[in-house]
């Protein structure tokens, strides 16, 4: 597989593997991130295990408790925990649960097989209920009270940054313009609403819900927004140009 190209995806093309018989996912992977759409059912186990990656989960529907050093954190629908690199955890589906992990680096042991960890048993009883204090490893952060930056009168962002790795929601109204513009990092951008006319150097590509295209680190790219439209952007490394306020190029074009 050439993880080193530009790529489009879609999530309704992509096979859903079946992990055990109650735990699916479909998987996009780069050179340096991947994103994974996972489907729990209730009383699903994913038993413990750590990872070199660091990783990020939100959940879209249902409600998945993680456990970890001890504690319990309830991850529901809107909110997104991040795991740093090499913490042990274990989850469990509370409800049918839809939600999506994001790994930096990529998980190779998802690729290659060697994920076996799944057919472990449980550590703790379903029932441990033992709420994480603030010391725990993990951060839950709830997506509607993380700061949305009105970048411009077209483009707003929300975004929370790992040490590794950018989980980012973008609003860009109809006629945004992203100016051409580029980064170390690699980004899977995938519309979840609308229509976004994406350029990557030569090449164009109209993206639809359901669209994911993966950029490679230091290609240049813009985009424009056809209609309003919603777009995830997921990036490793993480943005720090962002968090240094150094994205003066977000506001051209759009005066």
């Amino acid at each position: 597989m050439d993880l080193t190209t530009v790529r489009l995806f879609r999530w309704d093309d992509l096979p859903e593997e079946a992990v055990t018989d109650l735990i699916s996912r479909q998987v996009i992977t780069g050179e340096k991130v991947m994103a994974a759409h996972i489907r729990l059912k209730k009383g699903s186990v994913v038993p413990l295990h750590s990872h070199e990656a660091e990783q990020l989960s939100y959940t879209f529907s249902g409600a998945l408790k993680f456990i970890i050093s001890g504690e319990t954190i309830v991850v529901g629908p809107g909110e997104l925990l991040v795991i740093p690199s090499g913490i042990p955890h274990e989850a469990v589906a509370l409800e049918d649960t839809h939600e999506m992990d994001v790994f930096s680096p990529i998980r190779y042991d998802w690729l290659d097989g060697t994920d076996s960890y799944f057919t472990k048993p449980p550590t703790q009883p379903a029932g441990l209920h033992n709420p994480a204090s603030g010391d725990n490893p993990a951060t839950l952060h709830r997506w509607d009270e993380v700061p949305v930056e009105a970048i411009t009168e077209h483009i707003d962002r929300t975004y929370v940054s790992g040490q590794r790795a950018t989980f980012c929601e973008f609003l860009l109204r109809a006629g945004a313009i992203v100016p051409s513009h580029q980064h170390e990092a690699e980004q899977l951008s995938w519309v979840r609403s609308g229509h976004l006319r994406l350029t990557v150097g030569s090449d164009t590509f109209d993206l639809t819900a359901g669209s994911v295209v993966r950029i490679p680190a230091n290609i240049p790219h813009g985009a424009t927004a056809v209609v309003d439209t919603k777009v995830v952007d997921l990036f490793s490394p993480r943005r720090d140009d962002w968090i240094a306020h150094r994205d003066a190029y977000l506001r051209q074009g759009n005066r």
